[in-house]
């Protein structure tokens, strides 16, 4: 007995799973174009703060926080997929991993230079009030 449906169905019927080799690949653009977005929002707002009255000593601590902060993280999630693109097999389960580390990865470039700017900011006021 033939099927009346055509294995075009079938093969359109299953989630698109791109290669485990192309999420390596991928995650490295991300990272590297995370760093560059990160290094620039950090300049502005601290840039911003300086001219606002705060210490000069904001642009040593941004420096600080691109070199020993941002610059290794993003080299171990960045090696992190290169290994996982290297030995793991195509799933859904991996690229909903990717997808997730993505977000994770653009949610810190653009929240934590905020957070830490401000932070210092409000903290040097309160050393100043004292």
């Amino acid at each position: 007995m033939a099927s009346s449906f055509g294995t075009g169905i079938w093969r359109r019927a299953g989630v698109h799973v791109p290669a485990p080799r192309s999420l390596g690949r991928r995650m490295t653009v991300h990272a590297a174009t995370a760093l560059i977005v990160f290094a620039i929002w950090q300049i502005w707002l601290v840039s911003g703060a300086i001219s606002r009255g705060a210490s000069s000593a904001f642009l040593l601590i941004a420096l600080i926080m691109v070199a020993a902060v941002a610059v290794p993280a993003a080299q171990a999630l960045e090696r992190r997929w290169d290994h996982l693109s290297r030995h793991a097999l195509a799933s859904s389960g991996l690229h909903s991993r990717f997808r997730r580390d993505v977000l994770r990865l653009w949610a810190a470039v653009l929240c934590l230079p905020f957070l830490w700017v401000n932070g210092l900011g409000l903290a040097s006021h309160m050393i100043a009030g004292f």
